[in-house]
């Protein structure tokens, strides 16, 4: 007599480590309610399951950008300013640098920022304009004015 052949029914975990996910739950809700929860999967790009299981263990849901057509542009944009805005910073710690030894020339290189200070929030609000126009808000830069 031959021994029948026998199969492990465990599961291995998934690749996250997290355990095989075999329960089905289902449960009615209205057809508003329905709507909102897939205006929500929409909004941050998740399956509604994700969403779910990350407002029930209340974990962060992570919102996914998508970029549409035009969008390759202002990425390149920002991340260009964001560039910018690095090297600057940079520009400005040596600076402080200096002026905290009282370092030489300090009063001629201060007005010297000062100047280029005010070219700097020039470019900034020029940038903030671009991307206002962008997205359809002309207004966007306006704010700062006041």
């Amino acid at each position: 007599m031959t021994k029948p052949s026998t199969r492990s029914t465990s599961h291995k975990p998934q690749h996250s480590g997290s355990p095989r996910k075999t329960q089905l739950i289902k449960f009615r809700v209205t057809p508003q309610e329905k709507r909102e929860l897939e205006i929500m999967c929409e909004i941050l790009h998740v399956n509604m399951s994700t969403l779910l299981r990350r407002c029930l263990c209340t974990k962060p849901i992570k919102q996914t950008l998508v970029v549409t057509g035009g969008g390759e542009d202002a990425l390149k944009l920002l991340s260009d300013l964001l560039g910018q805005c690095g090297r600057i910073g940079s520009n400005l710690n040596q600076l402080a640098r200096h002026f905290n030894r009282g370092g030489k020339d300090s009063e001629q290189i201060r007005a010297h920022l000062l100047t280029e200070l005010s070219a700097l929030t020039l470019f900034r609000l020029d940038a903030e304009k671009k991307m206002g126009e962008l997205y359809g808000n002309h207004q966007a830069y306006k704010l700062e004015e006041l």
